[in-house]
């Protein structure tokens, strides 16, 4: 039997931040480190304390939800990534998988449908990855993340591992312990490494048992959906704000900014997309601070307009 190649992580210098965020905005970061796997998480540790990387450090997946600033950030983004295969799903029974954190959304909604494993379909518009849904509570109209999770292995600043619960996790929509608790976690001054809060590492999900072709057709039903009403196909950070629980019943955030006025408003290279108004696509060039100023334009015509205060989804990352 062949031996498995334990790859380690890959070292860039001096890298664009637009190269690693799905609206292609960003400035300049010291360093990238990308791993293939959650089994190497240790070797980066291991870099930092050598000091052939700096600090701070920076998790992320595909960065498909994420604003980096214009100025850049100092320090280390750590990238977890997979492919699109099947590297990073390990199926066991009864329609469990164990999934590391870099493996994108899509990848395993195609390997869940094939498989005959129902419930992953409404992964496959979602441009993320594992360890970024674990954290937002990721989700399209059928379905979020956790209607599916049993477990998250995390790591701790204290240097150890942790398995968290569903209980622990306390999702809600678009947010999770894992986002809004921090203090639970132990700071990096405690044992001298550089995490101030849990890292996702791999998770343990359960989906149903079904028909492989009845599977795949939902799934390429969801797909066709989703591409016919969103700019999937252009640079942007999926949908800007959270449905609010208040105002007209019904109403989503893209419907109060199309009936606002905003749908096809920009800024700079920054516009409210006419296919979806709660995306935000970068035409060409666009700033962080552009895509600001409009988030900033849009939410003061939604209040105005229908007296409800929108709140962002996307991660607004600060140099």
């Amino acid at each position: 039997m062949a031996t498995a190649v334990r790859l380690r992580p890959r070292l860039r210098i001096r890298e664009r931040l637009s190269r690693f965020s799905s609206i292609r905005i960003g400035g300049a970061v010291e360093a990238v480190v990308s791993l293939s796997s959650s089994e190497v998480f240790g070797d980066v540790l291991d870099m930092y304390h050598r000091g052939e990387i700096p600090g701070p450090l920076a998790f992320v997946g595909r960065g498909s939800n994420i604003l980096f600033p214009d100025a850049g950030l100092g320090g280390t983004l750590v990238r977890f990534e997979h492919g699109d295969g099947g590297a990073g799903c390990r199926w066991l029974s009864d329609g469990q998988v164990e999934v590391d954190a870099g493996l994108s959304l899509p990848a395993l909604a195609r390997d869940a449908a094939r498989r005959g494993v129902a419930g992953f379909e409404f992964f496959s518009g979602i441009p993320g990855t594992v360890g970024g849904a674990a954290v937002m509570n990721a989700g399209a109209g059928s379905g979020q993340w956790s209607d599916l999770c049993e477990s998250v292995l995390v790591a701790t600043g204290g240097g150890g591992h942790e398995i968290l619960l569903p209980q622990d996790l306390k999702y809600g929509y678009r947010t999770s312990a894992l986002l809004e608790n921090r203090d639970r976690i132990s700071h990096a001054s405690e044992k001298n490494l550089p995490l101030t809060r849990a890292v996702v590492l791999s998770a343990r999900l359960r989906g149903e048992r079904g028909d492989p072709a009845e599977c795949l057709a939902r799934l390429a039903s969801h797909l066709d959906y989703r591409r016919s009403t969103q700019p999937l196909d252009e640079p942007s950070l999926g949908s800007v704000f959270r449905n609010p629980s208040g105002g007209p019943p019904g109403y989503s955030a893209g419907r109060l900014i199309e009936e606002s006025g905003m749908k096809g408003r920009s800024t700079g290279g920054v516009m409210v997309s006419p296919r979806h108004a709660n995306f935000f696509v970068n035409t060409g060039g666009g700033k962080a601070s552009e895509f600001l100023e409009l988030m900033a334009t849009v939410a003061d015509a939604v209040q105005r307009t229908w007296g409800v205060i929108l709140e962002p989804e996307v991660r607004v990352w600060n140099a």
